[in-house]
């Protein structure tokens, strides 16, 4: 166990509740209890988060991305935990890489999002089609002995987020994104949306549609929160394995490296 912290971690289950309905959440418990070769990759990643640190779940599905990961993010702010694991359904990573994660996430108390770099869906390794796009060089972050880079927009497939992020995001944008949900809970639509209208070139404009995964970062960014993408282990998305030492050298421009979120 790390300590005595706490996770809170979200899952959006899409394809199991589209085969089995309701009977989707019972299911999924039973395979984080019991993981397999057969179970969801998300459901083995869960597992293993378990047998480190105390852990709520929260689990479901919705026809609308942006307000599901809303939703979770209200939860995990709601929940008091020390930090908010999201996790899609398609993604796994080794005990070894989620440790990595946690420990470059760092204290509960400071500000910071970590990342697992995966490839896209359909992708080959040596395309390095990623799911985020980095911002610098990779470092060591030596209190945690892991190789980071620091990254501007990433896809959500595994993600940390410390306590005093998730305090900040919330204080940052309760009084533009706040909506009334189905429920009439209010809440704030963190993965509303953007269009981007940032400089890529000085001088040059470019007005550019984000992604809710890539929005929640620009937000992050505004928000002064650093993220960092872990560049040592391994990462599984869609079955499809990355090397991640691989991303510590990776040249050119980043937006060449990806195809969307």
């Amino acid at each position: 166990m790390i300590g005595t912290k706490k996770l809170f971690v979200s899952v959006l289950t899409y394809d199991l509740h589209r085969r089995l309905g309701d009977a989707a959440a019972s299911a999924f418990l039973e395979q984080v209890q019991a993981p397999s070769r057969q179970s969801l990759p998300c459901a083995r990643t869960v597992a293993r988060l378990a047998q480190m640190a105390d852990l709520a779940l929260y689990h479901g599905a919705s026809s609308c991305l942006p307000k599901a990961r809303s939703r979770a993010f209200h939860a995990a702010l709601q929940s008091g935990a020390d930090y908010w694991v999201m996790c899609d359904d398609d993604v796994e990573a080794p005990t070894a890489s989620i440790a990595d994660l946690l420990a470059i996430a760092g204290r509960p108390t400071a500000a910071r999002i970590a990342v697992l770099p995966c490839l896209l869906r359909g992708s080959r390794d040596s395309e390095h089609k990623l799911n985020c796009v980095f911002s610098g060089p990779a470092r060591l972050n030596v209190e945690a002995a892991a190789w980071v880079r620091p990254v501007a927009l990433a896809g959500c497939g595994l993600v940390v987020v410390t306590r005093h992020a998730l305090e900040l995001l919330q204080l940052k944008y309760a009084a533009t994104l706040e909506y009334t949900d189905d429920d009439q809970v209010e809440r704030v639509a963190l993965f509303h949306m953007l269009i981007d209208n940032r400089e890529v070139t000085p001088g040059i404009g470019r007005r550019e549609w984000l992604g809710e995964d890539f929005s929640f970062c620009r937000r992050a960014e505004l928000a002064g929160i650093p993220i960092d993408g872990l560049v040592q282990g391994i990462s599984q998305h869609a079955g499809q394995g990355l090397e991640l030492d691989s991303l510590r050298d990776l040249q050119g421009d980043p937006r060449t490296c990806w195809s969307g979120p």
